[in-house]
């Protein structure tokens, strides 16, 4: 299975509820993966973020840039289109920030995108069996992803409870944890 990451948003030096919901999510597709929260921002906010996640994610990669302090989709997408390895699994909250980013992010990445995930239904091989709904929620979607070459997911919020994880789970990820040196963006980066 791909690896997968979670972008988390944050504001006043707090990680959004749905780092969580997204911890969760990624436990549904693959029980024995080790997610990676990624943050983007700048300053001690971004490191209070940063430290509020510690305990849901066994490694968190901090994107920190000063034209990042304030969050444009834009911007971030260039930047994680630089650190997230291809063939990777990003899971995004369904939200006004996400609904933004994750299109370009799967066009960048050159790879599948599926927005407003309900429910992960099980895997298949590299194939992801989602469900989703449909003309304001009159039709619930069953669809199918292949993760061969990545994919982008925006998970809507609420639909996969934060307490399906336990602290055990937590405690196995970081155990299993490699020894993984921080890999930075270029510092010479610019917009």
């Amino acid at each position: 299975m791909a690896r997968i990451f979670a972008y988390v948003t944050h504001k006043g030096g707090l990680a959004n509820d749905s780092a969580l919901e997204l911890a969760a999510a990624a436990h549904k597709i693959d029980a024995s993966a080790q997610p990676t929260a990624i943050l983007t921002g700048w300053g001690r906010e971004l490191d209070a973020a940063c430290s509020t996640v510690g305990g849901s994610y066994a490694e968190i990669w901090k994107i920190a840039n000063e034209v990042l302090a304030y969050p444009n989709a834009e911007l971030v997408r260039k930047a994680l289109q630089r650190v997230v390895p291809s063939n990777s699994i990003v899971l995004v909250a369904h939200e006004h920030f996400g609904i933004d980013l994750a299109p370009g992010l799967s066009i960048k990445m050159n790879s599948a995108f599926v927005s407003d995930v309900l429910n992960i239904a099980g895997v298949a091989g590299s194939c992801l069996k989602l469900v989703r709904q449909e003309f304001g929620g009159q039709v619930s979607a069953h669809v199918q992803c292949d993760t061969s070459s990545g994919a982008v997911l925006t998970i809507r919020p609420g639909a996969f409870k934060a307490g399906e994880i336990t602290r055990d789970t937590v405690s196995s990820w970081i155990s299993q944890a490699k020894s993984v040196p921080l890999r930075r963006a270029d510092a010479t980066w610019k917009p």
